[in-house]
């Protein structure tokens, strides 16, 4: 087996170097005139003439080409019997042939000048090279193919390569039409996808113009009721309502107080009266049908139990207070101000005591408006204190007591002794 490859392997190269070599009547040509030193097309071996036209020209120029000898060529003719039609052709020596000999010629001068300046086949190896790494395949295909100096077993190597370089460029054909085949599949997902974003906005911007033109509307209809004319009272007669009212309010509490300074007074005056009867006529039956009501009044000297409401404070400070007002013989009632006990508990707490204190330092704004409102209705003292100690509930139980000793006598009240 091994002896059979190395005879195909021998075969292969040795029809590869009958192709790539110049034909016997260009080596006689040579051999004869050594200023010549240049292969014309017609006289290159029958298999170069494929690669030549194919990589040196395009089935434009052999289009051009035809034109200009008067060869015809039928429309629609494919490229592929174009092209082989005339590598058939530039085997002979034709006007064709000729032409596009002068064509390539004309168009890879400078090629052909770096290759007849460059006799060495070490430096025609390199200049092969380093135009292949520039991209000048096709004029330097042309120029070293053409040159008779231009060593048998490059012409080869050089034959070989531009002929694997037609497969690559079918490899990479194939591959690109694989590239283009997905990417235009992705764009036409991607373009897709945007029109379904643009209808989305589409829907999102038409939202947001009828939720413009109902606020417009709105804001249209806003401005047209505040430019709308409200009544309006004669402004004399307005002032004048007013003082009236704060005048009545005012007279309407002092009437007030006056009032309960004067019930309380009628009852001091009324349990004096009773001790004195009651001192005058101990054994008469008479005294207890008449006066019924002596029994229950505090002892002579003694002033009426009042009903203290305080409202917030510290929790611990509950009893010391609780201690002061017994001492100024009134009741004591707490409200914790809302920690642990409602606002709304003060509606059942207010009727039946006498006064409120409450201090501003320590208790909620709720409570506090809620039982200055309802000691307004109820017409009760309120009393609101600067701090939650001792002192200042002392003081003002105090004030409260000298206020009421200060009020006017009862018009009735007999005098002393």
């Amino acid at each position: 087996m091994c002896g059979r490859a190395e005879d195909l392997t021998r075969a292969i190269d040795a029809a590869v170097k009958a192709a790539a070599a110049p034909s016997p009547r260009a080596v006689n040509t040579a051999e004869a005139g050594q200023t010549r030193r240049r292969i014309a097309l017609w006289e290159q071996n029958d298999s170069v003439h494929c690669s030549l036209l194919g990589t040196c020209a395009s089935v434009g120029d052999l289009r051009r080409i035809a034109r200009k000898v008067g060869i015809d060529i039928a429309r629609g003719t494919p490229d592929y019997d174009i092209h082989g039609h005339f590598v058939r052709l530039a085997t002979m020596d034709t006007p064709f042939t000729r032409a596009f000999q002068k064509l390539l010629d004309q168009r890879f001068e400078g090629a052909l000048r770096r290759v007849a300046r460059t006799p060495c086949a070490q430096d025609l190896n390199a200049l092969w090279q380093l135009m292949c790494e520039r991209g000048q395949v096709a004029p330097a295909y042309w120029a070293f193919m053409t040159h008779s100096h231009v060593p048998s077993d490059l012409r080869v190597r050089i034959f070989g390569e531009v002929h694997m370089l037609s497969h690559l460029a079918g490899a990479s054909f194939r591959q690109k039409s694989v590239e283009a085949v997905a990417l235009r599949d992705q764009l036409q997902e991607e373009e897709d996808r945007a029109r379904r974003v643009e209808a989305g906005l589409k829907q999102a911007l038409e939202a947001r113009d009828r939720e413009l033109a109902d606020l417009r509307a709105t804001l249209a209809r806003l401005k047209a009721d505040q430019a709308a004319p409200a009544p309006v009272e004669p402004r004399g007669a307005s002032r004048d309502l007013t003082r009236r009212l704060d005048k009545m309010e005012r007279a309407l509490q002092s009437a007030r107080v006056r009032a309960r300074q004067a019930e309380a007074r009628a009852t001091e005056l009324e349990t004096a009266s009773a001790r004195r009867a009651t001192a005058s006529r101990p054994q008469t039956s008479a005294s207890a049908t008449t006066l019924p009501s002596v029994v229950a009044l505090q002892p002579s000297g003694a002033r009426p139990e009042r009903a203290v409401l305080y409202i917030g404070g510290l929790h611990g400070r509950t009893e010391r207070l609780r201690g002061i007002a017994q001492a100024f013989n009134a009741s004591f009632h707490h409200h914790d101000g809302g920690v642990e006990d409602t606002p709304q508990r003060l509606d059942g707490m207010l009727p039946s005591v006498d006064c409120v204190l409450c201090p501003v330092n320590c208790v909620s704004h709720d409570a506090c408006l809620r039982a200055k409102r309802m000691c307004q209705k109820l017409n009760k003292p309120f009393v609101p204190l600067r701090s939650s100690g001792q002192t200042a509930f002392r003081n003002a139980l105090a004030a409260l007591l000298r206020d009421e000793a200060a009020a006017p006598a009862h018009p009735d009240e007999p005098e002393a002794g």
